[in-house]
């Protein structure tokens, strides 16, 4: 017996130790976990710093964006001015060109006159000559006049195509900053998106390492509750052991009174041989049957034994448990087969002449 519970104490206390190395390497988990949670939120604080940067420039390029539409406006009404000013000034040209013909026409006129008065050239040659003159200062100022509006056309239309090609450049630099607006809230939009998915899984993460650490206790506590049955159900059977012991020692001890009696009896009766041997068959016969009935009762016992220590079997889940309870019953079995033997070892088959009776404590083992 304290062989089996030397086994079993042994196996309990590497359990013991097992289970104490588990929690300690859980708790190490756990501390490894809350560090990777504290890097998590570090990390969390940069994206969101980081975020918060990026709406600052974002912005500022509005910013810059509403102020380059503003220069758009302002060049777009400077470039229509020199328009409306080339359009008076080609009305000018055109009022210029009328009082041109209409110069003609009363030179034409005068010519006229002149042919008409070709009687009297003496009287207006000076005349002619006046008008004449006027006439070439007219045309020479006509001319100028035209030059110097084909130039002002010629600078007002390089004027316009340097405002088009100034107002092209803007507007490719406006089309450019637009584009990288967008490419801009686009980069915004996917670093919003991942931080989010980096929360939501550094989330699950950390809830499922919760849950783990929750199952791991579940299951210790289980594991612990189970060692406390299977030490009871040690124990109890411990208690019906040394209650069949006690029995037994009871029952040798009867025994060997009987003997001691049926001893003396044989002294003294030594005539009557023949009677005693048929007598001594009768007993002999009788107590095999006793022990084999007594045998058959302690295989009952020991079933009964092996289907608790299934019972408390299937709540288990490791092997050490099942190597333990197949140890209990190899011992409990070999203790028991001694037990029953004991009296056949112990007692001389000479001396059996007497009935086998039922020891003291039978009712209550049977019930046990």
């Amino acid at each position: 017996m304290r062989r089996f519970f030397r086994v079993h104490r042994d196996e309990d206390y590497g359990q013991i130790q097992y289970l104490t190395a588990k929690c300690i390497r859980l708790s190490q988990e756990k501390a490894v976990l809350q560090r990777e949670l504290l890097v998590c939120s570090e990390r969390q604080q940069a994206l969101q710093a980081e975020m918060e940067n990026l709406s600052s420039r974002l912005y500022h390029k509005e910013q810059l964006y509403v102020e380059l539409s503003i220069k758009y406006e302002q060049l777009r009404g400077t470039f229509l001015q020199p328009q409306v000013r080339s359009d008076v000034m080609q009305q000018h040209g055109v009022s210029v060109t009328e009082d041109r013909s209409l110069l003609c026409l009363q030179l034409e006129h005068m010519s006229c006159d002149l042919q008409q008065l070709q009687g009297s050239e003496t009287q207006l040659v000076g005349l002619v000559d006046e008008l004449h003159q006027e006439a070439q200062h007219r045309a020479q100022q006509t001319e100028v006049l035209e030059m110097k509006l084909y130039e002002e056309v010629q600078s007002k239309l390089q004027l316009t195509e340097d405002l088009r090609m100034q107002l092209n450049s803007k507007s490719l630099e406006l089309e450019e900053l637009q584009m990288s607006h967008d490419a801009l809230q686009q980069d915004l939009c996917d670093q919003s998106i991942a931080h989010q998915r980096t929360i939501e899984e550094l989330r699950r993460e950390n809830t499922e390492s919760l849950h783990k650490l929750q199952e791991t206790a579940e299951q210790f506590e289980r594991m612990c509750e189970q060692q406390r049955q299977w030490m009871c159900c040690v124990k109890r059977f411990k208690e019906c052991l040394s209650g069949e012991k006690e029995s037994l020692e009871l029952q040798v001890n009867s025994l060997q009174m009987e003997l001691d009696a049926v001893r003396n009896t044989l002294r003294l009766d030594h005539p009557t041989d023949a009677c005693s041997r048929s007598l001594w068959d009768v007993e002999e016969s009788d107590l095999q049957t006793e022990v084999l009935r007594w045998k058959t009762l302690y295989e009952d016992l020991l079933n009964k034994v092996s289907k608790q220590q299934v019972q408390v079997s299937t709540h288990t889940h490791t092997r050490t448990h099942a190597r333990t309870h197949a140890r209990t019953h190899t011992h409990t079995h070999a203790h028991t087969q001694a037990l029953v033997d004991y009296p056949l070892t112990r007692v001389p088959m000479c001396w059996c002449v007497f009935r086998f009776r039922s020891p003291p404590g039978y009712t209550n083992m049977n019930t046990a």
